[in-house]
């Protein structure tokens, strides 16, 4: 049997990268620094002030996000998402659309932006809306705030490499994922192909967070794509297998996944796209109308290692030029 050493995985690794960005970069301390900077302190804070565990303030209101199932509930949400990159200094926007779920007239999917050299865009887009019993009592923490929680470190991140980012980063928040037909996906999937028309620019792959709180045994983590779409997914499963083996003391597991999350739209246009989760989340009890998906049943220290790979695939996915000063890591 033929072992890798650690240093042939950094070797493939950048391998790996460089083939996605067509130029040569200095991966191994550049992402060993990003994995390194995810900050277990500031992912527990979100997760909690996304679900009701922490009162939080946006403007001069005051309110708990228990759950994201009511419009009114939603509309707080989305004005914490928004806060949240505003003060990162990105531009936001929030793109209704018409729609008949839930008593609603409009969904409504939350953009931030985050220019880098070239206009063409790397998607990373979670849900947000919940159902099932909803209040206190479910307040959907793993499914989908883990998720949201691991793309909003990954913007605090990135957004300190303003200028070095190869490709523009699109932090998107859908609306109506649960109810069927992954609407939100479908909707901002429209209004982003008729964007990059306009203004000549390619969607170069998507992103999918899911749910990453639930530990079933293993330390594991999973990782679905979209098969038989674009054979350059292959590519990005290649490279997160890589990420883990690299960075991390997770194992992973790899398979297709089809119509569940809002990356299956994505790879259905064509688009390389991809989902990371916990092991096994189809199994998990407490998900989507199950009720009691609450903070207790989150394992803190599964959701950090799993937070810190995400980040760091993030970044190598979009793709990160080292400065003439770049730190060393010691390995």
């Amino acid at each position: 049997m033929f072992i890798f050493s650690r240093s042939m995985v950094v070797a493939l690794v950048v391998s790996l990268v460089t083939f996605l960005h067509g130029q040569t970069v200095s991966a191994s301390d550049i992402y060993q620094t990003i994995y390194q900077s995810a900050d277990r302190s500031k992912l527990t804070q979100l997760l909690k002030d996304m679900t009701g565990f922490n009162p939080v303030t946006v403007g001069d209101q005051t309110f708990s996000i228990t759950d994201r199932y009511l419009p009114n509930s939603k509309a707080n949400f989305r004005s914490y998402f928004m806060a949240y990159f505003q003060s990162l200094g990105m531009q936001t926007s929030e793109l209704a659309y018409n729609t008949q779920y839930n008593l609603e007239s409009q969904g409504h999917n939350v953009e931030a932006v985050l220019p880098g050299q070239s206009q063409d865009s790397i998607v990373i887009i979670v849900h947000y809306d919940s159902m099932g019993p909803h209040g206190a009592d479910n307040p959907a923490v793993d499914d989908d705030m883990t998720g949201m929680t691991i793309m909003m470190e990954t913007a605090r991140i990135l957004n300190q490499y303003q200028g070095r980012l190869h490709y523009t980063v699109r932090f998107v928040a859908a609306d109506y994922e649960e109810w069927g037909a992954l609407e939100g996906a479908q909707n901002y999937l429209s209004y982003l192909q008729n964007l990059a028309t306009q203004k000549n620019f390619k969607i170069i792959a998507a992103i999918d967070n899911e749910q990453s709180g639930w530990k079933e045994d293993a330390n594991q983590v999973a990782f679905f794509s979209y098969c038989g779409g674009n054979p350059e997914t292959q590519q990005y499963a290649d490279l997160f297998a890589q990420t883990v083996k690299t960075y991390s003391q997770m194992t992973q597991i790899q398979d297709c996944m089809g119509a569940n999350s809002d990356f299956y739209v994505f790879g259905g246009a064509g688009v390389p796209a991809v989902v990371f989760s916990e092991n096994d989340p189809f199994n998990n009890p407490h998900y989507d109308t199950e009720g009691g998906d609450t903070l207790d049943r989150i394992d803190l220290d599964y959701f950090f290692s799993i937070a810190q790979i995400g980040v760091t695939y993030a970044a190598e996915i979009v793709g990160v030029t080292p400065d003439s000063a770049e730190e060393t890591v010691a390995r």
